[in-house]
């Protein structure tokens, strides 16, 4: 800790003469400021805050006030969620060759059960291959199926996850099985919460297992022993609703019609308290139009803050603005999402489009002493940048050090104490960096794609696999529902 604290002062000593507003906004938000409070009252005040939950209407009030008191003009902006999904209680009950209970979660968008529960035999998934479900044929129908899992080590073996689950779960409708229970990925029986493939399409059971309760079962099943499998899942299900983004803003003193977006999503899992996703860097965004405030920080284009919400059910917060403001988007420069937790920023994605990367490296070149920086361009599904991409905005997302973000993810232990403050603090310096950078040199052009152009990003990338495995997107893509 004394070594992160000596780095963080040595990097204010390095920046240049305060001349600039970028750099009297760096070194403020590199200084004492009301960030590390604001993460307390979030994370362990409110907690918790999935789309539709008491803790997520608490925290849009919240975030308005944040910025209201910061003088910041705000607004709610409303937008239809398709539909709600909380867990109010998931137990189970193994029995058989053994009796015990293994502790567990429901994925997001399980089918709910009767009060009594819904019994079945279990069985050995395995990997939840097409040779697995071949192995049990017929057997399948009407069981549980537990499926093995690797140990989650990085961000690589969790997109792993999302995408060897849409394959899993196919299978499963397939074979006609009562249910999915997923061995935990993390051990020491942490829980996590992840979504069903078929989003609010499920209609199957489905449960994350504590990895060390599954692989007692999977030895036992191993063993030709049988297992039977009691499950009880109470859900708060519904319709659609009105949900809300946070939406605030500096206008732009020579093209206000002009628009940098920067945002995060307001929204987390009710597991954890949602501080590394995606807490920490909601309170970055307040912290930086803070101290544009205080520093009387004109931009020469409009600057938005966005806190987002519904992200975790489908990146519906930011699809919806996408909708509401596409007469504007023509005049949107950027759009940045900023969702990786709070380890070190060590560049950007860049969209897979190269005009997005060269102007990037040149904004990011004047302030190497917070980097180096390297940028990626490729484009990335997940997070709040996706609808501005698909509708040909130039965007950004941050990249991270990954530090302990997936181990955490979704999981029980996404809490305060998890966030790197010192790390955080740069992150906020390295992201107003870009936004001023972007909404004031005036040369920057990014001309929007056309829809020739976004499909010729998804026929020449990976795009197409990546909407696939993240919360059928996919399907929406096709039937043009999301988009330009």
């Amino acid at each position: 800790m004394k070594n992160q604290i000596f780095i963080w002062f040595a990097v204010i000593w390095m920046l240049p003469a305060q001349t600039s507003d970028v750099d009297k906004l760096i070194t403020n938000l590199l200084g004492e400021t009301p960030l590390k409070e604001d993460l307390k009252e979030l994370c362990d005040g409110i907690g918790g805050r999935p789309t539709g939950s008491i803790a997520n209407f608490k925290s849009i009030k919240w975030g308005l006030e944040k910025f209201q008191t910061a003088g910041v003009k705000v607004q709610k902006d409303a937008f239809r969620m398709p539909g709600l999904w909380l867990e109010n209680e998931s137990s189970a009950k193994i029995s058989g060759a053994v009796s015990f209970e293994p502790k567990v979660v429901a994925l997001t968008f399980s089918e709910g059960t009767h009060r009594s529960g819904i019994k079945a035999n279990l069985l050995d998934g395995g990997r939840g291959l097409k040779d697995d479900f071949e192995r049990l044929g017929e057997k399948a129908k009407g069981k549980f199926v537990l499926i093995e899992t690797d140990e989650l080590v990085d961000i690589d073996g969790l997109f792993k996850e999302y995408a060897d689950a849409v394959g899993i779960e196919d299978l499963a409708y397939n074979a006609g099985v009562k249910g999915i229970v997923y061995m935990s990925s993390r051990p020491m029986r942490l829980l996590y919460r992840h979504n069903a493939s078929r989003s609010f399409g499920n209609t199957l059971p489905m449960l994350v297992m504590a990895r060390e309760d599954a692989k007692r079962c999977f030895r036992i099943l191993r063993n030709n022993q049988s297992l039977d499998l009691l499950v009880k899942i109470d859900v708060r299900s519904g319709g659609p609703f009105k949900s809300f983004n946070v939406i605030a803003e500096i206008e732009g003193s020579e093209r206000p019609d002009e628009v940098v977006v920067i945002g995060a999503h307001l929204d987390s899992w009710g597991l954890g308290t949602g501080a590394n996703d995606n807490g920490c860097n909601v309170v970055m965004m307040i912290d930086i139009a803070r101290q544009m405030i205080n520093l009387d920080i004109k931009p020469k284009r409009t600057i938005r803050f966005a806190l987002w919400n519904g992200e975790e059910q489908g990146l519906y917060g930011s699809m919806a603005y996408t909708d509401k403001y596409e007469s504007q988007l023509d005049k949107h420069v950027m759009a940045m999402s900023v969702d990786i937790g709070s380890g070190l920023i060590t560049g950007f994605f860049t969209g897979g489009r190269s005009d997005v990367f060269d102007v990037t490296n040149k904004v990011l070149e004047p302030f190497d002493e917070l980097g180096p920086f390297i940028n990626i361009d490729i484009p990335l599904v997940g997070t709040d940048n996706f609808d501005f991409m698909m509708h040909g905005v130039g965007n950004l997302i941050a990249n991270h050090n990954p530090a302990n973000y997936a181990p955490n993810y979704h999981a029980e232990s996404d809490t305060y104490d998890k966030v790197n403050l010192i790390t955080l603090k740069q992150n906020s310096a390295i992201v107003a960096a870009v936004t001023l950078g972007y909404a004031n040199n005036l040369d920057i052009i990014l001309p929007r794609q056309s829809k020739e152009d976004i499909e010729k990003l998804v026929q020449s990338t990976d795009l197409e696999q990546q909407m696939k495995s993240m919360m059928s997107i996919w399907p929406q893509w096709v039937a043009g529902k999301r988009g330009r």
